[in-house]
């Protein structure tokens, strides 16, 4: 199991993930799970940008992390981030292959700041197989049985959500008990405002990355205290990026 969070606000781009690795003993159908045993959560040096993992813990034989660390280091004179997101999806096609079922496997989050109309916007691939809902309801199809770099929030679409007060966050893994209760949660804060209470009283956009955190550290937190697998857990990721470049970047042990 998995928990990738990315967030693209007027504050920039803040990104996070668990570090935990669900193993499955097929002799016995014995599922646990290893606290701090993956690395989803890495930065793009040269395009100054983050990219995370969800889903098949394995490609080509190796670990998906460490795949995706090869990966990068391969591609480090990808001139962009569209170029090293089409990099990403041709190269799961090749190594992963298709999927007979059309349902999603394997993903990456790719978010970086890009140039727009004179300005530096953010901009954010989503590379998986499986159906594009983000895409689906801009009226656009891919094909689901293989992997596409689908173009969730372009600039034009960030800036044109920016300018309406909203934002954008995806998330990926076992989040449907994560997406009901932030939504009851984030909630409760709303009406706290009428008291003065403001949380999360965000400054900037490594503010908005601790805010990530705080969310995979609940949901970790539940699952320990729940009869589910604890699936979800280790060091919390994150990566904070602005107009700038890496504005703060680590682990977080709880």
């Amino acid at each position: 199991m998995t928990l990738v969070l990315t967030e693209l606000s007027p504050f920039g781009i803040a990104m996070a993930a668990d570090t935990a690795v669900t193993t499955s003993i097929s002799a016995t159908g014995v599922a646990f799970a290893q606290p701090n045993a993956a690395t989803k959560l890495q930065v793009i040096d040269p395009l100054q940008a983050g990219v995370a993992c969800w889903g098949l813990g394995e490609i080509a034989g190796q670990a998906s992390d460490g795949w995706l660390s090869g990966f990068i280091d391969g591609n480090a004179d990808a001139p962009d981030l569209d170029d090293f997101a089409n990099r990403l999806a041709w190269q799961l096609n090749d190594q992963v292959g298709e999927n007979p079922e059309g349902t999603n496997r394997l993903g990456f989050h790719i978010a970086g700041f890009v140039d727009h109309n004179g300005r530096r916007l953010p901009s954010f691939y989503h590379v998986h197989d499986g159906p594009s809902t983000a895409l689906e309801a801009r009226g656009e199809h891919v094909n689901p049985h293989r992997f596409n770099a689908n173009h969730d929030m372009p600039p034009a679409a960030f800036s044109a959500a920016a300018e309406q007060g909203r934002g954008w966050i995806t998330r990926n893994g076992d989040y449907q008990l994560y997406a009901a209760m932030f939504q009851k949660l984030e909630e409760f804060f709303l009406s706290l405002r009428a008291l003065g209470i403001v949380i999360p009283d965000s400054q900037d956009v490594g503010d908005r990355a601790s805010y990530l955190v705080f969310q995979i550290r609940t949901i970790a937190s539940l699952y320990r205290l729940s009869n589910l697998l604890p699936g979800i857990g280790g060091g919390i990721t994150y990566l904070a990026i602005t107009t700038e470049g890496i504005h703060s970047l680590g682990i977080r042990y709880f």
